[in-house]
């Protein structure tokens, strides 16, 4: 089965830990016992757009999903939302009190209360709401892309990467001070430039191992497949993230 051979890859790469981004698409079919057989731990995730927000029956199926079906030694965190501000419209009010429901959902499973909860938005996001959140998080996690900063060639992603998670979490020092995490980061295989930005496939190795040198314990590289499904988006790139041929 090809979800196990790519759970397997990735175990034997080394990494520890894979992020879902929600419980579908066969989460607890495939992707959740392929990890337990190689070891793995899994970010489980709670997608939140217009049409799931906070409390709405989309997303607490997605938690009751995770409640039934996550073994309670496999979460290594949730991420309650993704870049659900940002690109989906949700208040940080209504995500902020979404997010300790589900903290106290979980301890009321019996899951262990040293699993953290947190949401993940882009920097400017947290610096712009952040005040909002900070108080109902366990752990500090942002989305950092630096090629869509325009000034940062491959070679300076994980420098740039470091500089923008220690910037951002300065919004949540007491959550910071327990965890910072990079929730997502890479770089795209094909489209346009974005002025320093240049994707491509020896690009995208360079600034993948760029970023693991400098961030790599914290950060979930994105993706392991290319996402054929998206939008080709902004500069033409969204779909061609995927990196499981080049990860080192």
């Amino acid at each position: 089965m090809e979800v196990q051979s790519d759970i397997a890859k990735i175990a034997s790469l080394g990494y520890t830990t894979i992020r879902s981004y929600s419980t579908d698409c066969g989460v607890f079919d495939n992707v959740v016992p392929a990890c337990q057989k190689h070891g793995l731990k899994v970010i489980y995730g709670i997608f939140l757009d217009a049409s799931k927000g906070p409390n709405s029956a989309g997303a607490n199926e997605q938690l009751q999903d995770i409640i039934d079906n996550a073994p309670k030694d496999s979460m290594a965190m949730l991420i309650v939302g993704n870049e659900a501000i940002f690109a989906h419209g949700v208040q940080a009010g209504d995500l902020a009190a979404y997010i300790k429901v589900c903290k106290q959902k979980l301890l009321d499973a019996g899951f262990p209360s040293d699993i953290p909860v947190t949401t993940a938005e882009p920097v400017g996001t947290w610096e712009e709401y952040g005040a909002a959140l900070c108080d109902v998080i366990d752990v500090f996690a942002a989305q950092v892309h630096p090629f869509f900063d325009g000034g940062i060639t491959a070679g300076q992603a994980g420098d740039f990467a470091l500089k923008q998670i220690e910037q951002a979490a300065k919004v949540c020092p007491e959550a910071a001070a327990r965890g910072k995490y990079i929730s997502e980061i890479g770089w795209p295989k094909y489209g346009e430039a974005n002025g320093a930005a240049v994707p491509g496939v020896s690009q995208q190795k360079e600034a993948i191992e760029s970023i693991i040198s400098a961030v790599g314990e914290f950060a979930c590289i994105f993706s392991f497949q290319d996402d054929e499904w998206k939008e080709p988006g902004a500069f033409g790139v969204e779909r061609s993230f995927g990196c499981a041929d080049i990860l080192p």
